[in-house]
């Protein structure tokens, strides 16, 4: 069976109890975090094996997260601790709309430090799913790392999935954000992405960001829009989804659990690589899903733990 393989940050979100602003908060609660660690649990939620490669800090901070990933059935053994580098950590307030006002602590992030030593063991296989974001892009040994297992996927045949998941306050030179973003994309089979966040990639709107975007290398283009739903580009078609209406009480993870269910979905049918812009893949179908598996997770607070398995997903959003 093809595997799950994510790449990126692990943080420790310190999510506030109640809600407000960062500065009036005085209580947290600590949770496994890091989008990309999302969405390898939303895939192995729904019955898929998923592996995730990264760094922590050797601290308590890092045992919490190996430990919780683990138990949830997600293969650890790539994570890797670091004495030198410390565990990333995030604080998250809610608003009484279930937005979110975040401050992160990783300038010394083991993640941002891992190099293709650590990684010199992991071996892909053809229609494997490779699956990374922007956060851990942010130094040249953490991107030219995510180059060297890039290169290796795409040998053995994987598929490359890409969620730049934009983090403005992370980086000091937006330009350098947008440069980086657009350089990773033209690695990726998959993308999803944001429709503010493809605004700012392309600096265009509408049908000419997407058209900027959309280029040969990609096969399929997931463009979410929050409530409104999602749009699955490939080809020359488009499938869309006008999403689900619930009681949302928190968007943490919500994108994630979005592309952890897509991707996981893509496995469990056993797309190959080569058949990705087919229209036989049934899209729409998965595209629905897709955005049930967000909607469930914003019916709870934190990301991991609000995630559903496919029974409850179904059985909940309709």
């Amino acid at each position: 069976m093809s595997k799950l393989y994510s790449v990126g940050e692990l943080l420790i979100d310190f999510q506030s109890v109640g809600t407000g602003s960062l500065k009036d908060t005085d209580q947290f609660v600590k949770k496994a975090g890091g989008a990309p660690a999302n969405v390898c649990a939303q895939a192995v939620k729904l019955g898929n094996q998923a592996i995730y490669l990264t760094k922590v800090g050797d601290d308590g901070f890092g045992d919490f997260l190996i430990e919780t990933l683990k138990k949830i059935g997600i293969d650890t053994r790539f994570i890797l601790k670091d004495k030198k580098y410390n565990t990333s950590l995030a604080f998250v307030s809610f608003q009484s709309d279930g937005e979110r006002e975040f401050s992160f602590y990783r300038k010394a992030a083991a993640d941002l430090y891992f190099t293709e030593e650590d990684f010199k063991s992991v071996e892909f296989h053809k229609d494997d799913i490779l699956e990374f974001g922007s956060v851990a892009l942010q130094t040249d040994v953490a991107r030219n790392t995510h180059k060297y297992l890039i290169k290796k996927a795409k040998e053995a045949g994987s598929i490359i999935a890409f969620d730049p998941n934009l983090r403005f306050n992370l980086w000091d030179d937006l330009e350098e954000l947008r440069r980086v973003v657009n350089e990773y994309a033209k690695f990726a089979d998959v993308i999803k992405i944001g429709k503010d966040e493809l605004e700012f990639v392309t600096g265009k709107t509408g049908e000419e960001a997407i058209k900027e975007f959309f280029t040969s290398n990609i096969k399929i283009l997931l463009l979410t829009d929050g409530s409104k739903g999602a749009k699955l580009l490939v080809k020359d078609k488009c499938f869309y989804c006008p999403g689900y209406k619930v009681k949302t009480v928190d968007t943490t993870g919500a994108g994630d659990s979005f592309f952890g269910a897509f991707l996981g979905l893509l496995l469990r049918k056993n797309v190959k690589k080569e058949l990705l812009d087919n229209d036989d893949n049934n899209y729409q179908t998965m595209l629905e899903f897709a955005c049930k598996a967000g909607a469930y997770t914003t019916m709870n607070y934190g990301a991991i733990q609000a995630m559903g398995d496919l029974e409850s997903i179904e059985r909940t959003v309709k």
